[in-house]
């Protein structure tokens, strides 16, 4: 329980309380429970759009809900996306990368990518009424933190921390282990198949894929992972899973 209010306090806006500081040990090992931290946001997503889209149109509908899961995530992946995209856009060897994230202004570049990013959010959030039946639109609200959340962890238990010194990420890279990882994935993997059949499955495996890829990616451009990059990854598999949602995978299949 104690890991889970870690996890609730670290990754959300979410009030709750603590008794003490986390140790780097606890914090790091709160990994397990990220999908189901995913899971409460997934909640107020539902909650809001069953409201939303009954005295609202669609599109102000979808902004709104668009809005709900940037705000309970405090703002903080997308944050970590746009420094992310800056340091890759702006440097040239690992170090100059590094630097250029730790800068906390962003770039014309990190700024353009956030607006792309929330344009092709907010263009398939407001789909899902068109191609979907309303609890299908639901479980697919439901999964989009859920899914975000976990994928992190992969991350986590597969990469180095790339700065010598501690940060925000420092924790998660070296105490994420074996049972943080499979305790994640059953939950995000689980809930993926129940609620959207197979196709759950398909979608899962793409984002695991992809996960990994990111993480050998970054292992080349910086040496490791950073917490921005573990924003960075949060918000492109919330992506990855939109668009997947979005593709008429019956006809491919």
């Amino acid at each position: 329980m104690k890991s889970f209010l870690y996890a609730l306090q670290f990754l959300t806006i979410i009030p709750v309380k603590t008794r003490g500081n986390a140790e780097e040990r606890e914090l790091g090992k709160s990994t397990a429970f990220f999908p189901l931290v995913g899971a409460v946001q997934g909640l107020l997503l539902v909650g809001a759009n069953l409201i939303f889209s009954r005295f609202l149109p669609i599109e102000i509908a979808s902004a709104l809900i668009l809005t709900i899961l940037i705000l309970t995530n405090g703002g903080f992946h997308l944050d970590g996306f746009a420094d992310t995209i800056d340091g890759l856009a702006g440097g040239s060897t690992k170090e100059e990368r590094l630097n250029i994230m730790k800068d906390s202004r962003i770039g014309a570049i990190g700024v353009v990518a956030i607006v792309l990013l929330l344009l092709i959010k907010f263009l398939a959030i407001n789909n899902l009424s068109s191609q979907f039946s309303t609890f299908h639109s639901h479980y697919i609200l439901f999964l989009l933190p859920v899914v975000g959340k976990w994928s992190m962890v992969p991350m986590a238990y597969w990469a180095d921390y790339a700065r010598p010194t501690g940060g925000l990420g420092k924790a998660f890279t070296e105490h994420t282990g074996l049972r943080e990882f499979l305790v994640s994935t059953i939950f995000a993997l689980s809930a993926s198949v129940i609620l959207l059949s197979w196709k759950g499955l398909v979608y899962a495996g793409i984002i695991f894929i992809a996960v990994y890829l990111l993480t050998v990616f970054f292992r080349r451009k910086l040496g490791g992972v950073t917490g921005d990059v573990f924003g960075f990854q949060s918000e492109i598999s919330e992506v990855i899973f939109l668009l997947l949602i979005t593709l008429k995978i019956d006809a491919i299949v």
